[in-house]
């Protein structure tokens, strides 16, 4: 029940900003609604052994360069899942599946880390065939792309102090 109110908290922050790397979050609200329907994030389950991927972003004391690997490989995981999800699904799945894809991809583009090393392993031996795995994964992202907003939000600021020093 704390995962879902967490979980909600978050959704209302995210939607009530102007977005999160450049992609106005509007575009992605009714593309995330949809894929929580499809995925069912409400099925009493889905909390059972709580968060998957926070729980791995939690783990470690992250300075600002580690976050952004972390987001950097958990992104590539959504991008992976999103990939092998899609030949099995419908045209407005598909579209929904894309807009947010898109949205991430936009953000790993702009991302200036290379890759995650060892510590990373787990996150790539999750697989995305596991409905219980696909329903974590839809209820959990909601988070990650709060935390790519905020990022972005602090690189700006550093970027303007940058600006404003003679």
């Amino acid at each position: 029940m704390m995962l879902l109110r967490y979980f909600i908290i978050g959704l209302a922050g995210c939607l009530l900003s102007d977005s999160v790397w450049g992609v106005p979050l509007q575009s992605l609200a009714d593309s995330l609604k949809h894929l929580k329907g499809l995925f069912n994030i409400n099925h009493h389950e889905v909390a059972d052994g709580g968060a998957k991927f926070i729980k791995i972003w939690q783990k470690h004391n992250l300075k600002a360069n580690e976050s952004g690997i972390m987001l950097s490989a958990i992104v590539r995981w959504y991008l992976n899942f999103f990939e092998n999800l899609k030949p099995h699904q419908d045209n407005k799945t598909k579209q929904a599946i894309n807009a947010v894809a898109n949205g991430l991809q936009e953000w790993l583009r702009s991302d200036k880390y290379s890759s995650l090393l060892n510590d990373l392993k787990e996150l790539e031996n999750i697989k995305w065939d596991d409905q219980m795995i696909q329903r974590k994964a839809i209820l959990e992202l909601e988070v990650f792309l709060g935390q790519m907003q905020e990022m972005g939000k602090r690189r700006r600021k550093r970027n303007m102090l940058r600006r404003q020093k003679p």
